[in-house]
């Protein structure tokens, strides 16, 4: 995995809890392996010296004694429904935040998604667009988002937006199984490696060390927002493959958003892959050579 080096990285004294201990969370912890990690999850296993096993919906489990300097949540639903959402990004984090109370945690960050943008005519979306999300998934994130703005805790979202790589690889199986694309205009869409969400997250956390002033929501998309057809087409050339990708001479519905990264890149954040080309095409490359 590329790094980029100019990101800001926590100290090694910096103690992390990561609640929903997942794949971000992984990454996050394989880039800085020197921080003091605490994984949280039901599991009873992690590849961290310290694990909290508890559930996020009942959170029995004793506060670490000592108290850790960020707190990221990072949990994802079981499955995709709407009680399973509500399950996630409403109980969990109001479970969490009450397991916290009184703990004087430097900064919770909040991995959030695009989603709570119900914006769907190919509108320019930043961190001041109104976040009403229109489908269940983007309710309920938008409803989790309230909870933590009137915790009591500094804090920042995160609203990342079409993460892709280390496994996450949808777009791939869909140009493989042969996909159509509705082209007049094909819909906007919004990338980030998944690497790059735990980049973003350790820049963020490092910058929350130094006691720099840290906004309350940033979006997370690379540099290079496209449309499907693009992103299919560049997919379907990587994997070597003709006619896969069918474009189909209609006008879709769902135009799509185009989400804009300004916010963060003033953080002065440095992409690990810029673009979805450089993304997809590492990742396919990889898988090319297994």
């Amino acid at each position: 995995m590329k790094q980029a080096m100019a990101n800001l990285q926590p100290s090694s004294s910096a103690r992390i809890l990561i609640a929903g201990y997942g794949a971000i969370g992984r990454a996050m912890a394989k880039i800085t392996p020197e921080c003091q990690w605490i994984s949280l999850n039901r599991s009873s296993h992690s590849d961290l010296s310290q694990h909290i096993q508890a559930d996020l919906l009942t959170l029995d489990a004793p506060f670490p004694e000592q108290c850790p300097d960020f707190l990221v949540y990072t949990a994802t639903p079981d499955k995709r429904t709407p009680e399973h959402y509500h399950k996630t990004y409403v109980e969990g984090v109001k479970s969490l935040l009450n397991w916290a109370k009184n703990q004087p945690i430097k900064h919770l960050f909040f991995v959030s998604s695009t989603s709570v943008y119900a914006q769907h005519q190919a509108e320019l979306v930043d961190e001041q667009s109104p976040a009403m999300g229109a489908s269940f998934s983007g309710k309920a994130i938008a409803e989790g988002e309230t909870l933590l703005t009137n915790s009591g805790f500094d804090y920042s979202i995160i609203r990342f937006g079409g993460i892709y790589g280390n496994g996450r690889e949808m777009l791939l199986r869909h140009v493989s199984q042969g996909v159509d694309v509705e082209a007049q205009p094909a819909p906007l869409t919004n990338r980030i490696h998944e690497s790059d969400c735990a980049g973003v997250l350790l820049h963020l956390m490092a910058q929350a060390e130094k006691n720099m002033p840290l906004e309350p929501i940033y979006i997370g998309v690379d540099d290079d927002g496209s449309n499907k057809a693009e992103v299919y087409q560049f997919i379907e050339q990587a994997l070597g493959f003709n006619d896969k990708v069918r474009l189909i001479t209609t006008r879709p519905d769902n135009l799509g958003k185009r989400c804009v990264n300004s916010t963060l890149k003033q953080t002065g954040y440095e992409f690990i892959y810029p673009s979805y080309r450089q993304g997809y095409g590492e990742l396919i490359k990889e898988k090319q050579s297994d």
